[in-house]
């Protein structure tokens, strides 16, 4: 386990969350991985104050579990969780193209198409970097987000688009890569075009192909 040190500056618990949130998306810690209050605190170089806090605001949001007894592991992937994910990402995908259309702005069209531009340039590359392709795709998706003025729809886009970043690093799905992007035009044109009604079927067919490709990769791994 190799983690950087948190530095003093602004809230501990916060930068210690944000950190081992991102170690456990990325899954730099694995699966199923032991956590010890000893060896986090020494790899981060802080107390175990903030730490507990961080570790307690991970469970709630299902990136640990704690066993009593046993002791604090990161959280294993699980088919029935991700088909949770996806039940709930749907609806709120469908909702939020639907409002994009109505809403937004030209700056937020042209910061979708530059997104996917960069998702392009990305698979151009021998070795595509699947981690940024990932991060353009949440990013994507929080644009969208933000183009209905919704607070509630920005915070529910960043949560699940996070909460499904563990399954696909773990399932490679490049050879689905240009596909995700050709659709995600199809979903810009819809928006630009203030239909609602198309940008929303364009994503339920979109997050359902994702959902079960990764549902076939996933079998195989589990």
């Amino acid at each position: 386990m190799n983690l950087p040190q948190i530095k003093s500056k602004g809230s501990l618990t916060e930068k210690t969350y944000n950190t081992l949130k991102r170690a456990i998306l990325d899954l730099d810690l694995e699966p199923g991985k032991l956590l010890t209050e000893e060896e986090l605190s020494e790899q981060l170089g802080i107390s175990r104050t903030p730490l507990r806090a961080a570790l307690s605001k991970l469970e709630y949001e299902n990136l640990i579990t704690v066993i009593p007894g046993r002791g604090t592991y990161v959280a294993e992937l699980s088919i029935d969780y991700m088909e949770d994910i996806f039940d709930v990402r749907e609806v709120v995908d469908m909702l939020s193209v639907k409002l994009a259309a109505e809403r937004r702005t030209d700056k937020d069209i042209k910061e979708m198409y530059f997104l996917i531009e960069q998702q392009e340039q990305l698979l151009q590359n021998k070795e595509v970097d699947v981690k940024q392709f990932i991060k353009l795709d949440i990013e994507f998706h929080c644009v969208i987000s933000r183009a209905t003025n919704n607070e509630i729809l920005k915070r529910l886009t960043l949560e699940l688009v996070e909460s499904y970043n563990r399954y696909i690093l773990v399932a490679p799905f490049l050879d689905r890569a240009s596909t995700i992007a050709s659709e995600h035009k199809q979903i810009i044109e819809a928006i630009k075009e203030e239909n609602g009604e198309k940008a929303a079927k364009i994503v339920q067919n979109h997050i359902s192909d994702i959902r079960e490709s990764l549902k076939e990769r996933i079998k195989k791994i589990l």
